[in-house]
């Protein structure tokens, strides 16, 4: 009986991760301290007066752990220009098991911006992680992010009011939002 127990909760936890990552692989995630992003999709970073913004391109999977390729550009006089093109590592911990993960700051490596760096895990599970982290486990408050749609630079508005700011915030709950519908 035990085993037919253990049995049936390992199958409802595999179910509910598969149809997670599905979700996920097309849709954005809004967590309390962070943004996580599918390929191919323009994310927007502000902080006071700074506009800049990620996409992150693809992944590719190597023997020492994973690597997202992203380009990253810096609003300036009116339009977007892009400042480079980079590649965020996620190595996957040792010993901690599929269930445990260890912090980012940990896992992955920070996303330069103009004048500040946010935490990122890049390439795990087909998407890509930012936090509003600017410093090991503590929040930048200053820091909003705004996922869109959009699959190309020169398609940003950021005028366009469905454009919808994020920040940290502990009270916010999870929610997974495909893409194509994150301004419905």
């Amino acid at each position: 009986m035990k085993m037919l127990m253990v049995f049936l909760l390992l199958a409802i936890l595999v179910t509910s991760v598969m149809s997670q990552q599905k979700l996920i692989k097309d849709g954005v995630g809004i967590d309390p301290d962070c943004i996580i992003m599918p390929p191919g999709r323009v994310l927007l970073i502000s902080r006071e007066n700074f506009v800049g913004a990620v996409k992150f391109l693809h992944t590719e999977e190597r023997p020492d752990g994973t690597y997202t390729k992203y380009e990253y550009f810096e609003y300036e006089k009116g339009g977007f220009r892009k400042v480079r093109e980079g590649e965020l590592s996620f190595k996957p911990p040792s010993g901690k098991g599929i269930f445990f993960h260890e912090s980012p700051y940990k896992l992955g490596g920070p996303l330069k911006l103009r004048n500040f760096s946010l935490f990122t895990v890049g390439g795990s599970r087909e998407h890509s992680n930012v936090y509003f982290w600017s410093a090991p486990n503590r929040p930048d408050l200053k820091v909003r992010m705004a996922p869109t749609p959009w699959k190309d630079i020169s398609q940003v508005n950021l005028t366009d009011p469905r454009i919808r700011w994020f920040a940290y915030d502990e009270k916010e709950s999870r929610k997974v939002v495909p893409i194509d519908k994150i301004w419905d």
